[in-house]
């Protein structure tokens, strides 16, 4: 986890996130920060399993934070693949990401 304050809304969305998802893995890919070094908006990729993207995208979404954040989700098997792959988004985030929650 991210251990400072400035990241406080990333560790309660990432709380959440693993209540809802049961994810294998959590990566945080993105944070954008102000001129004073707060967090203005972050991304997750979100690794787990699941029957209706919509709907797990929605239950993420409705995560009470007001700092905007945006959730990428991949399977299991999709990451897998595509992680040792230079030319998919899924390498950048398993190469350059910061994993917040599970093994790699």
């Amino acid at each position: 986890m991210i251990p400072d304050e400035k990241h406080a809304a990333v560790q309660e969305v990432l709380k959440q996130v693993i209540a809802i998802a049961k994810p294998e893995a959590v990566f945080l890919y993105n944070c954008k920060h102000d001129l004073d070094g707060e967090l203005t908006s972050f991304k997750l990729c979100v690794i787990c399993e699941y029957e209706n993207k919509r709907r797990l995208l929605t239950d993420i979404f409705d995560v009470d934070c007001e700092t905007p954040f945006d959730v990428l989700l991949y399977t299991k098997e999709q990451f897998r693949q595509l992680r040792d792959d230079t030319a998919a988004f899924a390498n950048r985030v398993f190469t350059k990401g910061k994993m917040l929650y599970g093994q790699k």
